[in-house]
């Protein structure tokens, strides 16, 4: 799934990170009277997979992360095209880490905002 929207990660630090998804029309569109958005599903896979991400940038050693619960809201439409999903985690536990991200359109519009609690697992 994440191959799909060609994700890529942008800059990433202890806590921090910036992850770029590419939507086209045809692989993410959904068409409505106002032209071609992203579906939604495509710009919550983005933001999961930033929110699992940067958990995974402040995991202990042979810890992975999965997401335990995940909420998103979706601010406007999205058109086909880069959006970033901009991550940082808020509260780590020792199993958990609480974590929010928002989804941007190229230039800065924010389309959602998304919050998870991500569990850490023995890899």
């Amino acid at each position: 799934m994440v191959a799909n929207i060609g994700t890529r990660i942008v800059e990433v630090g202890a806590g921090k990170l910036v992850l770029e998804g590419n939507m086209t029309a045809e692989a993410h569109g959904f068409p409505t009277s106002r032209g071609t958005i992203v579906h939604g599903g495509a710009i919550a896979t983005l933001a999961d997979e930033c929110l699992a991400s940067v958990a995974f940038t402040v995991a202990e050693e042979c810890e992975t992360t999965v997401t335990a619960d995940l909420k998103v809201d979706f601010l406007r439409p999205a058109t086909p095209g880069r959006l970033l999903a901009r991550g940082s985690v808020r509260h780590r536990t020792r199993r958990l880490a609480f974590c929010e991200a928002t989804v941007e359109q190229d230039g800065g519009n924010v389309v959602a905002e998304a919050r998870a609690v991500i569990a850490y697992v023995k890899a």
